[in-house]
């Protein structure tokens, strides 16, 4: 099977190189403060899950959230000036993210509250504007590629805890909502451009309008750069389309529809030798990714008076071509092509009921999904060097089919006090994959009932004490069963979790904000990806720790300090490996599992719109072995982590260009001084060893529109 080639890549990248040269006498941001966005409709639940929606679509986490929660607004994105969501991601509290392959500006890895991260982001349920980002949900949670700009990101909320009833599989860590620039509510045109080291450069260009019938906003993007190992460059191309009808006062039907390609060089890790000689060095300059996503989402959204109700669905495809040089270190003696296309539709209904019944009021949120995903065909072909001679090796298919619903009810015992209760059923009648040249398949079931409670007390006008417990599971991820079908390792299990916490939220006089959370986590049976590409149990896991999350507008308690603003987080955690499958590994820590996590943001922001911030975030050693190796092995991928600490800046300037327009320019650094760090990554199909963490990287840029 062939890739499909990048062409319509090549083509919108011309236009969008030309696009600044247009649009900058003209052009002004939709989003810079000459204009504001129109009210987003209030989506059930499902995609947000409290909390009202502002003027520029953001939710905002009201005083008696029932559960950790944070948002990132669209101000706080652009001030911390991430060049990958890696960078940006580590602002958030709990969550954490590593250097997995080499390729990291186009394939993260997210884990979260001490759960193992082993390049594949499997507890921690990823979404985009609410639809699942990952290839298959059920199936298949790792990014070969993102499939999302990071220049998209507007804003970023962060569910942790509680109400994981609504979403599913994958919550036990939580659910993370990259959110995209709402519909304008008028004509409007935006571009964005940056340039930085490193041979970067992005060009964003969108349109929209709204007429109170029809609205839209269409985003055509583009990102590339040589990557700061050698012979690692990278290419995005993207194309995005919002619109909104209304059909009603308060009637509507939705249809987002997004395709996306790239194109990256993973080089891998290195050996300790090669990272000592060259940290830089790329060893598997074959090494390859292409691909693209596609997909398509709509929403009927009904007002019934007491609430509302909701049709929805969604078909993506995923298509993936990987070449690798095999084995991952010394003389390469194969190369390896992997092809497939993975396709996921998902339909369902999600509702939500406000009433009044036995003297209390209620809001009964319930809903179904019906999940279809496909593997078709993933192929595996050989050559081997010695001989030229090509042979596939594997021709692997896999289907599943799930039913999902959940009710959950929002109760009101006092103007004080809320209680949340509810359930969640998975039905998973078809797991099942085969492989047609090594003959191993394998073939599951599964049903559960997942409840979650949760609750919230508001002790004054300015504080409020949360509670909340859930269950939840993990998918396998069902390449793996091809990999060695013979292997009892590679036994395709359903891994079971449940989370409770505890804690305090304060929106408080001054400018003052936070939370405290107490959690724990546990979960079962926990497959780890280890250096071999094979799932590997190493036993159960019990993580708990502490989330602190403050921020602080300074002016409003201080005129002096009119313009400051803090933001910061710290979670410290103790994640541990029970019931080890090698005994020797009870009480150890668990792998990727660091000890502490902090972020901070200072913010100034002049009465002429110059904006100042200065950032950063440390990450506390780990082990990337369950053994708790701390020596490094000589290829590299075992050994301690070290912490690392990395500083981030940025300087802004908002500029009003005449009665509509308006505009804004940035230059700023990650990793502001060069700070040398690296992480021993294990496993993959690009191979583990010794990885770099990205330097210093500068960029400036634009936005402008009208």
């Amino acid at each position: 099977m062939t890739t499909r080639p990048l062409s319509f890549a090549a083509c919108s990248r011309l236009a969008l190189h030309a696009l600044p040269v247009v649009l900058t006498s003209s052009v002004a941001s939709s989003q810079a403060p000459a204009k504001q966005d129109a009210p987003a409709p209030t989506p059930i639940p499902e995609t947000i899950v409290l909390g009202t929606l502002e003027r520029e679509g953001v939710p905002r986490v009201p005083l008696g959230a029932t559960g950790s929660r944070d948002v990132l607004g669209p101000e706080e994105v652009e001030s911390i000036g991430a060049r990958d969501l890696n960078d940006l991601l580590e602002y958030l509290p709990a969550v954490s993210t590593r250097p997995y392959n080499g390729g990291e500006s186009s394939a993260p890895s997210f884990s979260i509250r001490g759960i193992p991260d082993d390049g594949l982001t499997e507890y921690l349920h990823v979404a985009i504007d609410g639809v699942a980002a990952s290839p298959l949900p059920y199936g298949w949670t790792a990014f070969s590629f993102f499939p999302l700009l990071t220049e998209q990101v507007y804003a970023i909320d962060l569910i942790r805890g509680g109400y994981a009833v609504r979403y599913s599989p994958n919550t036990v860590g939580g659910v993370l909502n990259l959110l995209t620039p709402p519909i304008p509510k008028e004509e409007s045109y935006d571009v964005r451009a940056t340039v930085g080291s490193y041979g970067y450069q992005s060009t964003l260009f969108s349109a929209g309008d709204d007429d109170g019938r029809f609205g839209y906003l269409l985003t055509l993007g583009e990102r590339h750069g040589d990557g700061f190992r050698a012979d690692s460059d990278f290419e995005y191309t993207t194309a995005d389309l919002k619109t909104r009808w209304a059909l009603g006062e308060r009637d509507w039907l939705s249809l987002h529809a997004s395709y996306i390609e790239n194109e990256h060089r993973p080089p891998g890790g290195l050996t300790v030798a090669e990272y000592d000689q060259d940290r830089f060095a790329n060893t598997r300059p074959e090494n390859v990714f292409r691909g693209f996503r596609a997909l398509a989402d709509v929403v009927r959204h009904v007002d019934t008076g007491g609430g509302s109700f909701e049709w929805f669905g969604s078909f993506s495809q995923t298509r993936r071509n990987l070449t690798a040089e095999r084995p991952a270190f010394g003389a390469p003696t194969e190369l390896r092509v992997i092809d497939d296309d993975a396709y996921s539709l998902a339909a369902g209904f999600r509702a939500e009921d406000r009433f009044e019944a036995f003297g209390l009021e209620h809001a009964l949120y319930w809903g179904l999904r019906v999940n279809e995903e496909l593997l078709p065909n993933r192929t595996t072909d050989r050559t081997t060097y010695a001989t030229g001679v090509s042979a596939l090796i594997q021709d692997a298919e896999y289907e599943l089919t799930t039913v999902g619903a959940h009710v959950d009810d929002t109760l009101h015992l006092t103007d004080a006090w809320t209680l949340v209760a509810g359930v969640r059923a998975e039905w998973i009648p078809v797991a099942q994959g085969e492989d047609a040249v090594v003959g191993g398949d394998f073939d599951e079931t599964f049903f559960d009932v997942l409840p979650g409670i949760s609750t919230s007390y508001e002790v004054a006008e300015w504080a409020a004490l949360f509670a909340n417990w859930q269950r939840s599971f993990r998918a396998p991820q069902v390449w793996g069963f091809g990999v060695s079908p013979t292997s009892p390792d590679q036994s395709l299990e359903f891994e079971r979790g449940e989370s409770i916490e505890a804690g305090v939220r304060i929106d408080a006089a001054g400018g003052l904000e936070g939370s405290i959370a107490v959690w724990n986590t546990e979960f079962g049976e926990i497959g780890f990806f280890d250096t071999n590409s094979v799932y590997r149990n190493i036993g159960e896991i019990e993580a708990s720790g502490v989330d602190y999350v403050v921020r602080w507008n300074a002016g409003e308690a201080v005129d002096a300090l009119d313009g400051f603003s803090l933001y910061g987080t710290l979670t410290t955690q103790d994640s541990e490996i029970v019931d080890a499958a090698n005994s020797t590994n009870d009480g150890n820590e668990t792998p990727y599992a660091w000890e502490e996590k902090l972020a901070w943001s200072i913010q100034y922001e002049t009465s002429s719109r110059w904006r100042f911030s200065l950032g950063g975030t440390h990450v506390g050693e780990s082990f990337s072995d369950d053994a708790n190796t701390v020596a490094e092995s000589s290829n590299g991928d075992i050994g301690l982590n070290p912490s690392r600490t990395v500083w981030d800046a940025q300087v802004s300037k908002d500029l009003s260009l005449g009665k509509k327009a308006a505009g804004r320019f940035f230059v700023g650094a990650t990793n502001l001084f060069d700070s040398e760090w690296f992480v021993h990554s294990r496993g993959g199909f690009f191979g583990g060893g010794k990885v770099a963490g990205a330097p210093q990287q500068v960029y400036a840029g634009f936005q402008l529109g009208f």
